[in-house]
């Protein structure tokens, strides 16, 4: 017989950290579930620690591969390669408490309407010791601009006339149950989002579409920190541009679902372009190649939502004060010399809806899990 669930793990480099992972979901109360590990191009080492599992584990741990990079990718592969009626997922990084399984559950055979169903997390370092934040909730643990976004996003689905649309919320894949027939009709991830980062969100708008979401409201699950060294790569110039573009790509891809076949959408999208323009604009003007461009940002944005006119144009107008003022007036400890991967050619193409997006994201080797 078909285990009821399938749990989901992509792998690629997280190594030792693996066996804490796949070892939470051994522990599980909730004892019907097969274990379908993705190999996505892993390093030796955690490919090794996989291969143990597999064979200690016949029959209940199995290993599938996946050669196109990205979690995108890995993950429509785990799913589709599953067996089970429901899909659970999480990172290989991350570690499950033992009644996950058992909670989601049941909340979802009580609830046969919704179409995920998640939950809080806890925080913890990147070597499993502390708890740095408990029982968060969302993508940016509640941060102001993350509520704001999320209002955005209820707005362009509006036009569905969902009844359940006042619960919108948006829920990190590590903590997701959902029927895998269900994600099979939201068409799985979206391989545009490869290698990583915003998929989450497109997903969850997919599969809002057909059907509500349920947020038990507790940690369930353990969600590690970046590590040092991930966090270091992430300030490299190469990521910049690759974060920009992503960016680029997944508001285009909401334009072609909820913006150009509807015109109530349009204000909506105004006030998107123009928040991201200003926060990027303000950001790039930390560095002595980037401040002419930043500013460029800062006054499209303002220029894009004359609703709040006022408050965008004063970023633009202390964007002419002398640099050595910027620091302050931008929030940032000094400027930065590194090189920028970014020109007026890309800055003037950024953000110009609609338009097909056409610049391939170069995968990297920060491209998949945090470790």
């Amino acid at each position: 017989m078909n285990p009821t669930i399938s749990v989901v793990i992509c792998f690629y480099r997280e190594g030792s950290i693996l066996k804490e992972t796949i070892t939470s979901v051994l522990n599980q109360s909730f004892t019907d579930w097969e274990l379908v590990l993705v190999d996505n191009n892993a390093t030796e080492e955690t490919r090794e620690v996989a291969t143990d599992y597999a064979k200690n584990f016949p029959g209940r741990i199995r290993i599938v591969h996946e050669p196109e990079q990205g979690i995108c990718s890995a993950r429509n592969k785990g799913i589709t390669e599953s067996a089970g009626e429901y899909i659970a997922l999480i990172d290989g990084d991350d570690m499950m408490r033992p009644d996950r399984l058992e909670r989601q559950l049941e909340r979802i055979l009580k609830n046969p309407g919704i179409s995920i169903v998640g939950s809080h997390f806890d925080l913890i370092s990147h070597d499993g010791k502390e708890v740095l934040q408990k029982n968060l909730h969302g993508f940016a643990h509640g941060a102001q601009n993350i509520l704001q976004w999320k209002s955005s996003m209820k707005k362009l689905l509006g036009p569905m006339n969902l009844s359940y649309l006042p619960t919108f919320d948006m829920i990190g894949s590590p903590f997701m149950l959902f029927r895998k027939e269900a994600a099979k009709k939201a068409g799985l991830m979206d391989l545009r989002m490869n290698p990583r980062d915003l998929e989450d969100f497109l997903f969850c708008m997919r599969m809002f579409e057909i059907g509500p979401f349920s947020i038990i409201p507790e940690p369930l699950t353990l969600y590690r920190a970046e590590s040092e060294n991930t966090r270091k790569h992430k300030f490299k110039e190469k990521h910049q541009r690759r974060s920009l573009v992503k960016l680029d790509l997944f508001y285009s891809i909401l334009w072609e679902g909820y913006g150009k076949n509807y015109p109530q959408n349009k204000p909506v999208f105004q006030q998107l372009q123009a928040f991201h323009l200003i926060n990027i604009g303000c950001h790039l003007m930390k560095w002595n190649q980037g401040w002419k461009m930043g500013r460029s940002l800062i006054r499209r944005g303002a220029t894009i939502n004359m609703n709040s006119f006022r408050d965008h144009w004063r970023w633009y107008i202390k964007s002419f004060f002398p640099r050595t003022l910027h620091s302050r007036f931008f929030d940032f400890e000094q400027e930065q010399s590194t090189p920028l991967d970014i020109d007026n050619t890309f800055i003037n193409h950024f953000f110009q809806w609609p338009h097909l997006h056409t610049e391939p994201i170069v995968n990297s080797d920060d491209s998949h899990l945090n470790t």
